[in-house]
């Protein structure tokens, strides 16, 4: 493995309900030996507290590039899922000199009725307590092909995976994003910049993600054409292959 000092950076911003570890296993695994990739969980996922106060873009855009500073690193590009990929556009428009490239993987740049209406169903779940129903709702954000593979017993073992998998401050991170509005940002993004669109995505439309890349001049798309909001692992080690191979070729 090449020395931590050696490797270019690449920092991370996860989705609502999500985390580092939970949404970027495969990126890091694959990426790790020759970058330095690293992110910090939002308030309510991993070790960190949740917040007494609504979350802001803002605030979780400047913790992951002080993290980054940090940790050594002045200038770097941000892959961001979900709702981390307007914590990444937000950390290039308030540190570009910072910032050199984004890979938006899922995102969207406002909050449309879709995504708006789910976030409403989690959190009443959550409200609720009826975390397996929270869990199963999550489970179902999987492409309709993945869902047509699974059995009662596999769907029952996905359900619970998901259930472990919830952190405490995830109702607080989807409300985050049932707010964002992030369109006029767009026409000011100037690094390169890659859009993942996931074409059977049922959380985040497939034309919201097409529509964000349409507002960023010169961006890059690629599409999954079978993929959920939840990648499998085959599309997952896809997505890890399709960052290294956009960085590298924009020599980021």
């Amino acid at each position: 493995m090449i020395p931590t000092r050696e490797r270019r950076p690449l920092a991370l911003a996860h989705g609502a309900g999500g985390g580092i570890d939970l949404n970027f296993a495969t990126v890091i695994d694959r990426l790790g030996p020759v970058r330095d990739v690293g992110g910090v969980d939002y308030p309510g996922s991993g070790t960190v507290p949740r917040s007494s106060t609504a979350l802001e873009l803002d605030d979780l855009a400047d913790r992951l590039v002080a993290h980054m500073v940090d940790a050594g690193h002045e200038r770097f590009p941000v892959l961001g899922m979900s709702l981390g990929s307007a914590v990444a556009m937000t950390a290039a428009a308030r540190h570009p000199d910072s910032v050199t490239g984004l890979v938006l993987t899922v995102g969207f740049a406002r909050a449309d009725a879709q995504v708006t209406g789910f976030v409403r169903v989690w959190r009443r779940l959550a409200e609720l307590g009826e975390w397996d129903a929270l869990a199963e709702l999550l489970v179902n954000a999987s492409s309709p092909a993945v869902l047509e593979t699974m059995d009662e017993a596999a769907r029952g073992e996905a359900v619970a995976l998901a259930r472990a998998a919830l952190p405490p401050g995830g109702p607080d991170q989807a409300e985050l994003a049932a707010r964002v509005d992030v369109a006029d940002m767009l026409a000011t993004i100037q690094v390169p910049t890659l859009v993942v669109v996931a074409g059977q995505d049922r959380i985040v439309l497939p034309q919201s993600t097409r529509d964000l890349a349409a507002g960023i001049a010169g961006s890059e798309v690629v599409e999954y054409p079978g993929a959920g909001h939840v990648f499998t692992p085959a599309e997952a080690a896809r997505w890890a292959d399709d960052v290294a191979d956009f960085l590298l070729r924009r020599g980021l």
